[in-house]
């Protein structure tokens, strides 16, 4: 590394204290010069300790005084030469009356610590640590201070004067570093929110995207916890996706549009190249009128004007139907695609959630998973997830042929969902994966506190039986409960509850086993 001279690291250092707003006072630029050079800090005139000793000196004498006085100014002025002699005053000085000592044994002592105790500077350091991680990678400076730091804590002991010194210039780098994170954020925010704008000035005339621009406006709002991300890239998913289909299906009708256009321009020059051709034919009959001699001649001329002509006419009307045709093409064509629309909005819609019970379906379950799953990996924990079977020949074995039909089955699905849904916790996710099952997904719970709630849930269901066609039906259902691997896969996750369900199913009705 090349030598650097003191009026470099002079203008450095004028540079690094207008960057970061210092006051020019020899403190500051001590403090920045030696950062800018690599050198350790300098041992800083320990002002507050002594302030603290010259307050509990004994001043009941007037020699006393004077010593304190003296003691005080010296400092004040940070003047090592005037503490050595009022120290050396205050040694020599005769009290006299030894009867006022009991009076300075009252007198309380300050306890000055010179040194950081080694278990707080490991909890400093560890701070330190943290702190550099949160801060990410981004500012090599920062990390570099942060180490420097974090080594020196751990030296036993560190002194509190070079201590003090590294923490005020780490305090100082901290503010602008917590100030760069901030702006980062804001730009953040600031470009989601473009991208949300954009897509809606460019797609006016799709409520469901706009449904989902308005989505993700929402969540941007909100505080930007992680869970609060998670729902912010899956509106933006869905926003960018909706986008997509919306290009995607412009770009079609665009290629549909040239196709006509083309075809249009085809018999266009063909009825020019007739109207050309009928044109010389006219020409041509006068130019025989005028030279004609007979009736013969006059006949032949006017025979070859009126085949040219009736051909021009049926030219005109095939084209016409054509014109005709390819109009009524291009309405059942808007027809058909306001249509396709419709139905894939309502497809969308229907994606995560079941129609019938209004419960997430086999799509939103893998969602939640997978989402549970994420926030597992930043803030391990146990994950329940279970699988119900309603028990439907028991509970609907005594209906008549007429009454045990779908309908039956269907408003039995809707109530057990109903109670479900009343008994559970709301965060507890739960999803339709069949036509009588279920599956219910438990947040930071084990497999163990799951089988609890569900035994909860049968209870409350035989307290609050079905009533249909005048009849009370009660209701029971057999669960597996399992705590999801977080290596696994969704699919793997069901299908070990699944399994777990059905061991549930040869034990008996109304039974919960652990998988």
């Amino acid at each position: 590394m090349a030598e650097r001279f003191p009026a470099d690291i002079a203008r450095d250092t004028l540079k690094l204290l207008a960057s970061r707003r210092l006051a020019p006072t020899p403190e500051n630029y001590q403090a920045v010069y030696e950062e800018v050079a690599g050198l350790l800090p300098q041992v800083a005139f320990p002002l507050a300790p002594l302030r603290r000793i010259a307050s509990v000196l004994p001043t009941q004498t007037l020699a006393q005084k004077r010593i304190a006085q003296q003691f005080s100014a010296a400092v004040q002025a940070q003047d090592w030469t005037g503490l050595q002699a009022a120290i050396a005053d205050y040694a020599q000085l005769d009290l006299g009356d030894r009867g006022q000592t009991p009076a300075l044994a009252t007198v309380p002592t300050a306890h000055t610590v010179h040194v950081l105790p080694s278990s707080l500077a490991e909890h400093f350091a560890r701070v330190i640590e943290s702190t550099a991680n949160a801060l990410g990678e981004e500012d090599a400076r920062m990390r570099e201070l942060s180490l420097q730091l974090v080594d020196f804590l751990r030296i036993a002991p560190p002194p509190l004067p070079a201590l003090e010194q590294m923490l005020s210039n780490y305090s100082y780098r901290l503010s602008f570093t917590a100030e760069d994170q901030a702006q980062r954020r804001r730009s953040m925010h600031a470009l989601l929110r473009m991208v949300s704008e954009h897509i809606l000035s460019i797609a006016t005339q799709d409520p469901h995207l706009q449904e989902q621009a308005s989505a993700l406006t929402t969540a941007m709002q909100r505080p930007w916890t992680l869970q609060q991300l998670d729902t912010i890239q899956t509106h933006l998913k869905n926003l960018l996706f909706r986008h997509l289909e919306i290009e995607g299906s412009r770009s079609d009708a665009h290629t549909e549009l040239k196709h006509l256009l083309a075809e249009h321009s085809e018999q266009m020059l063909g009825l020019g190249k007739l109207s050309d051709s009928h044109a010389h034919a006219l020409q041509n009959c006068a130019e025989q009128l005028e030279h004609s001699q007979d009736f013969k001649e006059l006949a032949s001329a006017l025979h070859t004007v009126v085949a040219s002509g009736n051909a021009l006419i049926t030219e005109n009307r095939v084209v016409q139907a054509q014109l005709s045709d390819l109009r009524q093409q291009v309405q059942d064509q808007e027809i058909a695609i306001t249509q396709l629309s419709s139905a894939l909005t309502q497809v969308q819609d229907s994606t995560r959630h079941d129609p019938a019970t209004h419960t997430l379906n086999t799509q939103g379950l893998h969602e939640a998973l997978q989402s549970e799953a994420a926030r597992n990996r930043r803030h391990p924990g146990p994950l329940g997830l279970a699988v119900l079977q309603l028990d439907e020949h028991a509970a609907l074995a005594h209906l008549s042929p007429e009454d045990n039909s779908g309908d039956a089955q269907a408003a039995a699905i809707t109530h057990l969902a109903r109670v479900a849904r009343c008994t559970l916790r709301p965060q507890d996710a739960l999803a339709r994966i069949s036509h009588t099952g279920f599956a219910v997904v438990f947040p930071a719970t084990s497999a163990t506190a799951a089988a609890h709630a569900l035994a909860r849930l049968q209870t409350e269901l035989s307290e609050r039986p079905l009533l249909y066609q005048d009849q009370s039906i009660t209701l029971s259902f057999s669960a597996g409960v399992i705590q999801a691997n977080p290596g696994h896969t969704p699919q793997e996750a069901l299908s070990q509850a699944l399994q777990a369900c059905e061991q549930a199913q040869r034990m008996g009705m109304a039974r919960v086993a652990l998988g």
